[in-house]
């Protein structure tokens, strides 16, 4: 009998441990963030211009690395549809996926209003919903030939 109990007590732990394992590897702080360190909510630029972004109390990292407290950008453009949780952020021309870590792009878009959006996802695309930026509105002025 004290052998089927410490069998499953032992048992228990590892599954504890691994649960703690994956929330710990997946936690936010209350402090995170991130925003757009340019262009500015209101900017008018000419394409293709440069985006750059920024993070607080978390880390920037390629995907598909697990690693505590960081993932990588997805940047949005022109989305008004909630983004799932729990499911991988597309990756087509309005979900720009930053796999590689990057933390700045040039980005080309046609004349016009824009929103644009900074979602930070973790190793299998999937957003922290503590890491969505703020959107921003830009102007895409026509470039003069």
């Amino acid at each position: 009998m004290k052998h089927i109990y410490l069998k499953t007590l032992v048992t228990l732990m590892f599954i504890n441990l691994f649960t703690m394992g994956n929330s710990w590897s997946h936690s936010v702080s209350m402090k995170a963030s991130t925003f757009f360190i340019s262009p500015i909510n209101g900017a008018q630029v000419s394409s293709p211009f440069q985006v750059k972004f920024g993070i607080k109390h978390f880390k920037i990292a390629p995907a598909g690395e697990n690693i505590h407290k960081a993932g990588h950008y997805h940047l949005l453009i022109d989305q008004t549809a909630p983004l799932s949780m729990d499911v991988p952020i597309p990756s087509d021309q309005q979900h720009i996926d930053f796999k590689h870590g990057e933390t700045e792009a040039l980005i080309s878009l046609p004349p016009g209003q824009h929103t644009l959006q900074l979602v930070v996802g973790d190793e299998e695309h999937e957003a922290f919903e503590e890491l969505i930026s703020k959107p921003i509105q830009i102007t895409v002025i026509p470039s003069k030939k």
